[in-house]
């Protein structure tokens, strides 16, 4: 049996509350530095009090704010929900530019992993960068992957981990803002850890932006280098040197419509191929990262590939992407859309094509559910069977047998039925909030009780889609195969065994949007892995009811018995994640 009498979250899964605890269950440690091993210093108020952006630096315990436009705010110690206290920066006027939360920039030694983390609640949007300083005496200021936010007021976290081998020797962690509001920062610690799995390394290979130098005759664009310009808008643009070399840069004035941006000679490529482009930017507006493909037919297509916020220091930024089909070749250029003075240096386009074939050779799709509702068994099983459709089913153990869930013989029969049956760790808890001997528990109770009901698993969807190293790292001790957050198509060339790309299935979902994605999954041989979680009865409008969920994810059975037609009609193969998983991987 899968029922656990000592069901510890039945408060979890009747409402929502705007506590943090909710997303911890309330009881266990939380994530926090191992004794001793906090290499950030302890928050403090400065003798100054609150200090205000209109200065050039001002600092609470260590940490430092700063601006490189126009704008105006302070930064205080207030009573904390996860801490005693925390940070909070208030930006109460913004007309340009960035504004930057700095921490105490920290030593570290060599050959060793890290792991930084902090709990984070804002009202408007950020970026977290890390500042490493190398031994070489360089330093470089990195944008990190966006961490999944969560809706309500509970502080979530941001985290980052790397290995210093020998050439990092100091990090400070930095959180960008670019408009009015607030952002608060607790409970931050950085502590050497062994339990974290590091992100992907940055592929290497030659790179294929010509010039990337910048070298030329001076005066004038560089060599296979040229301004590009359209619209309504006054440009200048120009190469300049600094300390570390040459940079090109454009001002805009007078903008009311069009782009303007410097663009090298097209990379002749093929499609499906997979290449991570990176690039370094300072801008006082926010910028487009855009990739242009010119077409074998003479035609071309754009992908905006990420929207960069201002910037008042040099940020490295990296992006990949897989080429269309029917492109001949690819430039990926920094375009800005507005007034405001943007530089651009370090481009780098990298092949990081796996070996092998380009692509699959069949497309397949998975139907998820997530968190085992009572609704899913009542409503979507019956309009699976009529397809035939197996489904993949994430549950909780400690949920099951609670109201608003399947009793422990419902699961079995689908089971028998031949839907997977997966892990979505014992208890629904934010996994990145709680600490390292809560989570291998979480991770080890969800695959052994599994296991002992006969449904071994090797695929995991952590509860509101929230990983990070350290969750990743125990993740790997018990599964194989886990599910992101990411919206998108999995491909051959952008699989991730720990970072499944999902198609998430919300009431706002309309039978355009997911047509198309069928038909790209079908065009691309992709896999296209859909998340749904409660279903509703058709005359209730997706209203949410009994829900641990806040992202409009209830939908009507109706919307769902619409949506499994389009899948039918579609013609392609459904698996559940475990089976399609293995038959995508080939002999």
């Amino acid at each position: 049996m899968l029922l656990n009498p000592l069901v510890v979250i039945s408060a979890v899964v009747v409402a929502i509350t705007s506590g943090w605890l909710l997303y911890t269950a309330g009881t266990g440690s939380i994530a926090e530095a191992r004794p001793d091993s906090n290499l950030f210093p302890p928050l403090e108020q400065s003798a100054e009090g609150a200090p205000v952006l209109s200065e050039p630096s001002d600092s609470v315990g260590g940490w430092s704010v700063s601006h490189s436009g126009d704008a105006e705010g302070s930064l205080e110690l207030v009573d904390g929900q996860v801490r005693d206290q925390a940070l909070k920066l208030d930006i109460t006027r913004y007309a340009s530019g960035d504004v930057t939360l700095t921490s105490p920039r920290v030593e570290v030694e060599p050959g060793e992993t890290y792991l930084f983390k902090a709990y984070v609640s804002n009202d408007t949007d950020f970026e977290l960068l890390a500042h490493r300083h190398h031994a070489d005496g360089s330093a470089t200021l990195e944008q990190l992957p966006h961490p999944l936010e969560r809706p309500g007021d509970a502080p979530y976290t941001v985290s980052d981990a790397f290995d210093s081998a020998d050439t990092v020797t100091a990090v400070e962690y930095v959180f960008r803002l670019a408009s009015k509001g607030t952002i608060t920062v607790e409970g931050p610690y950085l502590e050497a850890a062994d339990d974290v799995r590091l992100p992907a390394a940055a592929p290497t290979g030659p790179n294929l932006v010509p010039n990337p130098e910048l070298s030329g005759p001076q005066p004038g664009a560089p060599d296979s280098w040229s301004p590009y310009t359209y619209g309504e808008l006054t440009m200048e643009s120009g190469r300049d040197e600094d300390e570390d070399g040459s940079f090109l840069w454009t001002r805009v004035e007078d903008y009311r419509s069009g782009e303007a941006k410097w663009q090298y000679q097209p990379v002749p490529v093929a499609p499906d191929q997979y290449f991570e482009f990176g690039a370094t930017y300072r801008s006082e507006r926010e910028v487009d990262v855009v990739a242009e493909f010119e077409l074998a037919d003479g035609g071309r297509v754009f992908h905006n590939l990420a929207t960069v916020p201002p910037a008042g220091e040099w940020t490295a930024i990296r992006e990949a992407f897989q080429v269309p089909e029917g492109a001949t070749t690819a430039m990926i250029t920094l375009v800005s859309h507005g007034n405001g003075t943007t530089g651009v240096r370090d481009y780098s386009l990298i092949d990081a094509t796996k070996a092998g074939p380009l692509r699959w050779d069949q497309p397949m799709v998975s139907i998820t559910f997530d968190d085992g509702w009572q609704s899913v068994y009542n409503r979507a099983l019956p309009l699976l069977n009529e397809h035939g459709f197996p489904s993949t089913q994430y549950v909780n153990p400690s949920t099951l047998e609670t109201p608003g869930f399947m009793t422990a013989a419902e699961v079995r029969q689908m089971h028998e039925a031949g839907h997977e049956i997966a892990a979505h760790s014992y208890e629904h808890v934010d996994l990145t909030s709680i600490g390292p001997e809560r989570l291998n528990e979480e991770m080890r109770k969800s695959a052994e009780t599994l296991a002992a009901a006969g449904f071994d698993t090797d695929d995991l969807a952590p509860p509101y889609g929230r990983s990070d190293p350290q969750v990743d790292w125990y993740a790997s001790q018990y599964f194989d195969i886990v599910r992101g957050t990411e919206q998108g198509l999995n491909t051959r060339q952008n699989l991730e065994s720990h970072d499944l790309k999902v198609f998430y299935v919300t009431d706002e979902t309309t039978p355009e949007e997911l047509s198309a994605a069928l038909a790209e999954t079908s065009r691309a041989n992709g896999w296209l892995i859909l998340v749904y979680h409660q279903i509703a009865a058709p005359e209730s409008n997706g209203a949410q009811e009994n829900t641990i969920t806040a992202d409009r994810s209830t939908i009507t059975s109706n919307a769902l018995a619409e949506q499994l037609r389009l899948v039918d009609e579609s013609g392609i193969e459904v698996r559940t994640v475990a089976q399609a998983f293995e038959q995508l991987q080939g002999p």
